[in-house]
């Protein structure tokens, strides 16, 4: 049985996460004091993280020590880049309209829980024209621990008054895989091949929102019919 399906916002709705992995890329090489080459793997590891747990990232693979505040100015340009209209139209995954009006249809809730500020995934959504169909939506800004700490999917389970095994979290990062999986959800991830991720964690790796889609109407027939 599906009561509800909880989007990650970017890598899902939004293909800002494979942006966010080439803007911070840059950001690192440009700051770097590392001597040593970084590689495609120094430069995945970034993906999924947030707040300190990205800064102290980032520093590990720069050498260096900057301050929250110098992390603060540059991610404030990378973000404002980021989330602009203009940036975020041709990166929209539109495909997914047809799994929120085919949810909707089928009583299902929907909700996004993203680790990004509220202010970014209101944005997106608008842009995107999709607001209207979530019965809730999270960030991780209210929490003091992000991804892969559950309390993002527990929080945003409770508000819509669903039980863990009846919802279903899509997903693309380890990180949020792992928030999802511990907050005791069954998870579906986008597949993600440009960067070197761990996927392992979910319960089925989907290729895009067509598979994800026949997924979801697939079990929901199968719950029906027992």
């Amino acid at each position: 049985m599906i009561s509800a399906i909880v989007f990650d916002m970017d890598g899902v709705i939004v293909d800002t996460e494979y942006l966010d992995y080439q803007l911070q890329s840059e950001y690192i090489l440009s700051i770097s004091k590392n001597s040593t080459p970084l590689t495609k793997e120094d430069f995945s590891s970034l993906v999924g993280r947030s707040g300190f747990d990205l800064q102290k990232r980032i520093n590990q693979l720069a050498c260096t020590n900057l301050s929250s505040e110098d992390f603060e100015v540059a991610f404030q340009q990378i973000e404002r880049h980021k989330y602009h209209p203009e940036t975020v139209v041709p990166i929209f995954r539109k495909d997914m309209v047809a799994i929120l009006e085919w949810a909707k249809s089928q009583d299902i809730k929907l909700a996004v829980a993203s680790s990004s500020p509220l202010d970014a995934i209101l944005t997106v959504l608008d842009v995107c024209q999709i607001r209207h169909y979530f019965d809730r939506v999270t960030s991780g800004e209210s929490f003091k621990e992000s991804k892969p700490n559950p309390e993002i999917y527990l929080h945003t389970l409770q508000s819509l008054s669903v039980e863990a095994n009846e919802a279903i979290a899509i997903e693309d990062s380890p990180s949020g895989i792992a928030a999802a999986k511990a907050a005791g959800m069954r998870v579906l991830a986008y597949k993600e091949e440009r960067m070197l991720i761990d996927q392992s964690g979910a319960d089925h790796i989907l290729d895009g929102m067509s598979e994800i889609y026949s997924w979801l109407k697939k079990e929901v027939n199968k719950a029906e019919i027992n």
